[in-house]
């Protein structure tokens, strides 16, 4: 096992997260306005779009799922899919537009389906790429670009963007709009270190986390679940609500050692019983909500997201392993990463 050596650690990289984002979201560049016109021109179709993504993009497709099918309830068709379900996708003709989401805009598949697509094509991505559709890049003059073997700020840089273009579709965008979206968003980077820093609870000798999540979470559920995988901290189990209840339960009964994490944006029936009930037997139940913030779904579900990542990082230092530059095994890691061929 070795260190990434591209990378810099997590007490470098994490402290400017919320720089890197406010660079990215600056008001004087026009990334806000390039993700509006693409979100405006997707609403004004109304028809459905394939969002492909993989890796801790997926967290980036998840919300831009949510934004489609729930903005004005547009009742837009949204699916996610791998660059490699892309191929194995018998009705794809039947969707009129394709936004992939990666990074480098180079990842495996990606550039054959944006090829191949005879629809409309966006790519949201980092860096500036040449392909037959629209390119949204985030990165500017003013973006000191993460170096990390995760990037925090490829996942949340482009749902800022989204975040910024859904909540001034139909307004008149300006700088001083982009700017109020963006004390809004400090501010919600406080409460969300606040949060996790009062949490009572220590990860030191924890092997296993469950995260309870819904159809409204899912954002916040699976950057938690990624980050805690891709950088091998420990192994997280992402839990349904329903799914839950109908066997799924049984992982806390084995493990009763492990943490729980409840994700919730308002507490229904079903939300009750599961936390009176898991609290009710075990110790280990962590609750993260929204309810101090009275503001639709996408800022909700911003907010809930950014706990995850501060959550993330007190479990890396609980166990002292680093977020952004984990040991992994240099063999596995450099040739499946950069596998090119057919799948």
């Amino acid at each position: 096992m070795i260190k990434h050596n591209f990378s810099e650690p997590m007490n470098i990289n994490f402290p400017k997260l919320e720089e890197r984002i406010m660079a990215i979201n600056h008001p004087d560049f026009t990334k806000v306005e390039e993700m509006r016109e693409m979100l405006y021109g997707l609403l004004v179709d109304g028809k459905p779009t394939l969002i492909m993504a993989t890796g801790g993009s997926k967290v980036v497709a998840y919300y831009l799922q949510l934004i489609l099918e729930r903005l004005r309830f547009s009742g837009i068709i949204a699916e996610v899919i791998e660059p490699r379900d892309y191929f194995y996708k018998e009705n794809r003709e039947m969707f009129s537009n394709l936004v992939v989401i990666s990074a480098s805009g180079r990842t495996n598949g990606v550039k054959e389906a944006l090829s191949d697509f005879q629809g409309n094509k966006y790519l949201i991505c980092e860096e500036e790429n040449v392909i037959d559709g629209t390119v949204i890049s985030w990165s500017n003059e003013c973006y000191e670009k993460e170096k990390s073997f995760i990037s925090l700020a490829s996942s949340l840089a482009p749902i800022t963007l989204l975040l910024d273009a859904t909540a001034s579709i139909g307004l008149e965008l300006s700088q001083k709009e982009i700017q109020d979206n963006n004390e809004k968003i400090h501010e919600l980077f406080l409460r969300s270190q606040e949060k996790v820093e009062c949490l009572p609870v220590s990860f030191k000798d924890t092997n296993l986390i469950q995260i309870m999540s819904g159809y409204e979470t899912r954002v916040s559920g699976s950057v938690l679940e990624s980050n805690l995988t891709e950088s091998g901290i420990m192994i997280p189990v992402l839990h349904d609500k329903g799914s839950f209840c109908h066997g799924r339960s049984n992982l806390l009964f084995q493990y009763p050692e492990s943490k729980f994490i409840y994700l919730t944006h308002g507490k229904k029936e079903l939300d009750s019983i599961l936390i009176d009930l898991i609290q009710e037997e075990y110790s280990n139940l962590s609750i993260f909500d929204t309810e101090d913030l009275d503001d639709d779904i996408f800022w909700k579900e911003y907010y809930l997201l950014l706990q995850m990542y501060f959550l993330s990082k007190k479990i890396a230092e609980d166990k002292n392993m680093d977020l952004t530059q984990p040991d992994y095994h240099p063999k596995i890691i450099h040739k499946i990463y950069r596998f090119r061929g057919e799948m």
